[in-house]
């Protein structure tokens, strides 16, 4: 288990347009413009500035403890970092590590490897429960609560706290929790409460949540995306991935951008979208993962290149 970070990774001083590639370059690593996708927003954000970057190459993350701290995870390896200097403080290395989840109002996450889910402290790493089995599972962002799927049923617990809090019948493709703390469960196509009866079409596989907003997003089978709000039957919205091989979705504070990232594709991209149209806001290509801080238009961008942190050119100035 490493403490202390590892260089930092040059990187070139341009401002970060909204629609950029990430190449090297003579000053260090850099993101070039290229032209709007088709169906971009009419309104992008502002150019970003590059605040730190770290050769720590990541496939998953999340910016957790309300923005202090970041849980990312690359081939095998977990990492914890300080944001926003993007310093490694800790890394693990647990068997078939592959996957982790991020409490984004605590200092708190799960890590997946070939033992299963696991739930962590950070920035240690170290373990607050483990045997959590294969999942799906869920952290509450307080990090105070997680769910678990056992034997054909849902069971909610307590951190630091014996026994079973909540035990729901049934199982579920995808579990969450909705920023009052409530648990959200995917059956099918369709999101709800516990019991919520399953929906045709294509299975959601990830849910992921709003941290201050009544909204979670689902990420569907065959690459689409759902927008849900709390006791509706139908989506907000449902729109296809604009990147290929999407494998992971997260949600702003607010709930008006989901990100999509492609963290096993061949040729990565990751991206902001309108939660309600799908319209591409931001997009990296050459990046695995963008995630939202709680700043607004603050993000994380990473891929097999390293990470940056990233935030508006006018906040720096």
């Amino acid at each position: 288990m490493r403490r202390g970070g590892p260089p930092m990774l040059p990187v070139d001083p341009a401002s970060v347009p909204a629609f950029s590639r990430v190449e090297r370059g003579t000053r260090g690593l850099r993101f070039a413009p290229v032209p709007p996708p088709d169906g971009a927003s009419p309104d992008p954000g502002p150019p970003l500035r590059v605040q730190a970057a770290a050769p720590a190459g990541m496939r998953y993350g999340s910016v957790v403890a309300e923005g202090a701290l970041v849980l990312a995870a690359s081939i095998g390896t977990a990492f914890s970092l300080r944001a926003p200097r993007m310093q490694v403080v800790h890394d693990r290395r647990p068997p078939g590590l592959d996957r982790v989840i991020g409490a984004a109002g605590a200092n708190a996450g799960m890590i997946h490897g070939a033992d299963g889910w696991r739930a962590v402290v950070l920035p240690s790493l170290g373990d607050i429960a483990a045997d959590l089995g294969e999942g799906p599972v869920a952290i509450r962002a307080d990090g105070r609560r997680i769910a678990i799927s056992v034997d054909g049923a849902i069971e909610e617990h307590d951190i630091g706290a014996e026994g079973v809090a909540a035990r729901h019948e049934g199982t579920a493709g995808a579990l969450g929790y909705w920023a009052s703390g409530d648990l959200a469960v995917a059956a099918g196509s369709r999101v709800g409460a516990p019991g919520v009866s399953a929906g045709d079409g294509s299975p959601v596989v990830e849910l992921c949540s709003a941290a201050a907003a009544p909204r979670v997003a689902g990420r569907h089978a065959d690459g689409t995306v759902s927008v849900w709000e709390p006791g509706a039957a139908e989506p907000l919205a449902t729109w296809a991935a604009p990147v290929a091989d999407p494998g992971s979705i997260a949600l702003s504070a607010d709930g008006a951008l989901v990100a999509v990232g492609s963290p096993d594709g061949a040729d990565p991209s990751a991206c902001l979208c309108d939660a309600l149209t799908g319209a591409e806001v931001r997009r990296v290509d050459g990046a695995r993962l963008i995630a939202p801080a709680p700043e607004p238009g603050t993000v994380l961008v990473a891929g097999d290149w390293g990470c940056a942190w990233m935030k508006p050119l006018e906040e720096d100035s």
